[in-house]
């Protein structure tokens, strides 16, 4: 793609998020993206139907990089030939989520916005999905590694329920972590998954607010 092509087009979404910094997606005009990108309507109209399609295409190459990231750092659980303990979960925690912790952190101030109140919740919906069928690919494995498939069977809402609830703890510490870059290091986001998927709030409320 030409070069100004591109520079346009980012022009053209940077101009999205710094208005939906501002107000919800439902009160964005697309002369307010226009306005805020500072380029003529004709170069707008030209690569865009309406910011419904601006807000697509940005999207779509932050899912596309975040498969990605996601892809790769599973492989190193799938590649498994056993199913890990809490103490190696622990450990491929701090070694296996390297891709998805450096999206997160070079897209931080476009997903921050897209995840906020004004955002779109159909990205971070996205997100979890990709990550709750990943993750539900992992559960599976480990109970094929034992030849203990069979044990599934009539099981399927049950596994779809944890596997949601394991994405949900891997994301919304990611995304809690990008709410407090300032006050968390990555030492702090990793403790956090870690606390979210081998411990239940229970546990944490009982003894480790209690010490």
């Amino acid at each position: 793609m030409d070069v100004r092509i591109i520079n346009t087009k980012n022009r053209i979404q940077t101009g999205l998020i710094t208005v939906v910094k501002q107000k919800p997606l439902y009160q964005i005009k697309d002369k307010d993206i226009i306005n805020k990108a500072e380029i003529s309507a004709a170069s707008y109209y030209k690569y865009y139907r309406d910011k419904s399609d601006v807000l697509r295409d940005l999207e779509n190459d932050l899912i596309t990089e975040y498969k990605k990231a996601l892809f790769t750092d599973s492989q190193g659980w799938l590649s498994l030939k056993y199913g890990p303990n809490k103490k190696e979960i622990s450990e491929r925690i701090d070694k296996n989520i390297s891709n998805l912790i450096n999206f997160v952190s070079d897209k931080k101030s476009v997903i921050t916005i897209l995840i906020s109140r004004n955002g779109d919740p159909a990205f971070k919906a996205e997100m979890l999905e990709l990550t709750t069928q990943v993750i539900k690919k992992m559960l599976v494995r480990f109970f094929q590694i034992y030849g203990q498939i069979s044990r599934l069977d009539g099981k399927e809402f049950k596994i779809d329920i944890l596997s949601k609830r394991y994405a949900h703890s891997f994301l919304d510490s990611l995304f809690f972590w990008l709410n407090h870059f300032d006050k968390m290091t990555l030492n702090d986001v990793k403790a956090m998954i870690k606390d979210m998927i081998l411990r239940s709030p229970y546990d944490i409320s009982t003894h480790d607010l209690n010490n």
